[in-house]
């Protein structure tokens, strides 16, 4: 096999590469015409607010009107007090003067059956509930500045303002936590 090149397929390839830059170069030169032609198209003129008037001037004087510029300000974000807790509870407490708080492992079968109970609980009460999933950075640390070294599963009856009233190491079922949200509602 012949592996050297001769004189005409080394000018092909030369005048091959030269229109493939032409072309990738027009290409780029045409769409960077394009996005100027865009930024510099003007925008329609809009009315004026009525309490803006245009004024008249005299002849060969020039006359400026105030153009008024649009009283929007951007949303403020809602801040919410967490007091220490994770920001799943602190809505929770906005919502309900108690909530149930069930930590949990996911994919550890007790830990599932202790959130079901917890939840059935908060149902049975007519309080709040919500599952922290505790290998969650952002449920997890708040509550261990909060309580120290929690350990799944546990059960937590928060009242607001985010005061934890009890709280249930391990399994706990439906009546213990009814029971316990019972007592901090007294």
């Amino acid at each position: 096999m012949n592996t050297t090149l001769s004189p005409q397929q080394l000018r092909l390839a030369a005048l091959l590469g030269l229109v493939f830059v032409f072309v990738i170069g027009g290409g780029m030169f045409v769409l960077g015409q394009k996005q100027q032609s865009q930024k510099q198209t003007s925008t329609p003129a809009l009315p004026l607010p009525a309490h803006q008037t245009e004024t008249t001037a005299a002849p060969g004087t020039t006359s400026r009107t105030p153009i008024a510029k649009p009283r929007t300000t951007p949303p403020r974000p809602v801040r919410i007090a967490t007091h220490g807790l994770p920001l799943a509870v602190a809505k929770a407490l906005r919502r309900h003067r108690v909530v149930v708080v069930s930590l949990v492992t996911p994919g550890v079968g007790v830990d599932m059956l202790a959130r079901d109970e917890a939840a059935a609980a908060a149902r049975a009460a007519h309080v709040g509930f919500v599952s922290l999933n505790v290998f969650r950075q952002a449920n997890g640390a708040p509550l261990l500045r909060k309580l120290g070294v929690v350990e799944a599963p546990a059960v937590l009856v928060v009242m607001r303002p985010a005061r934890i009233y009890a709280q249930l190491d391990g399994f706990a079922d439906r009546d213990t936590v009814r029971q316990a949200v019972a007592n901090a509602r007294r």
